[in-house]
């Protein structure tokens, strides 16, 4: 336990040096979690007292999950699975020109992402679920991994909205997708198994969580569907998540 807290403690002194690396990591250690000042993020952040938030600000501003060289400035991302906000925050604090559409399921998890990134502009927020069609789901917690890992299924009686990335340009107009950043807990098998035909060749870059350890067949799904769409590609991982860069655009 005491060789983690300081395997722990070394990373932070080793991302934020040594004043702000050990200060940040006492303020998570001891839930002074409502207003965490980062290096290199312009706003507080907001990250409610338990194991998930932290779990995803680790992911994010830790571990660097996302440290990945984009060849361009994005104008225009999705954050499919928004959570809390905090991948989008990082993308507008690298790329403050960006216009960002969060999706994000969870009303819980949505209101946290609302309060997150309220004092940035050009982010616009969707309390629905990505999904292959518009419809309906139910959200729920069904592996029992808490918020950070919130499930969405379809079914007609079910109270927030499905919506497609089809139908997302549509709405906002959009011609290409620059990033397109997707963390939707075992959905991707149904956003890849359908429907992706018109804007998935729109894509330029794709970084994705696969989730094949909770559901069978989520990788395969969607690189049938890169195959498919896509004639020549940069693969890639960081940390947990799959990247592909689409060359054909």
């Amino acid at each position: 336990m005491e060789l983690k807290r300081l395997e722990r403690i070394g990373k932070f002194i080793h991302k934020y040096g040594v004043r702000h690396g050990v200060k940040l990591y006492l303020c998570l250690k001891l839930n002074k979690v409502s207003k965490l000042r980062v290096p290199g993020i312009k706003e507080p952040i907001f990250l409610r007292r338990d194991l998930t938030d932290k779990a995803i600000f680790d992911q994010i501003f830790l571990l660097d999950d996302y440290n990945i060289t984009l060849p361009y400035p994005p104008k225009l991302i999705i954050d499919g699975g928004a959570n809390i906000g905090l991948f989008t925050m990082l993308m507008k604090n690298k790329f403050s020109d960006a216009t960002i559409i969060c999706i994000e399921p969870d009303k819980e998890n949505y209101e946290i992402l609302k309060r997150n990134v309220s004092l940035y502009s050009n982010v616009k927020l969707i309390n629905a679920g990505l999904w292959s069609k518009d419809t309906t789901l139910k959200v729920y917690d069904k592996y029992n991994e808490g918020k950070s890992a919130m499930i969405v299924e379809e079914d007609t009686n079910g109270n927030i909205e499905a919506i497609s990335i089809d139908t997302l340009m549509l709405k906002y107009s959009i011609e290409r997708i620059d990033l397109l950043k997707l963390d939707i807990e075992t959905s991707e098998a149904e956003l890849f198994a359908s429907n992706y035909e018109h804007w998935l060749p729109k894509t330029k870059t794709i970084i994705i969580e696969l989730h094949d350890w909770m559901k069978g067949n989520c990788s395969r799904t969607f690189f049938e569907a890169i195959n498919r769409c896509f004639k020549k590609y940069q693969y890639s991982h960081c940390g947990e998540n799959t990247v592909i860069i689409n060359e054909d655009i």
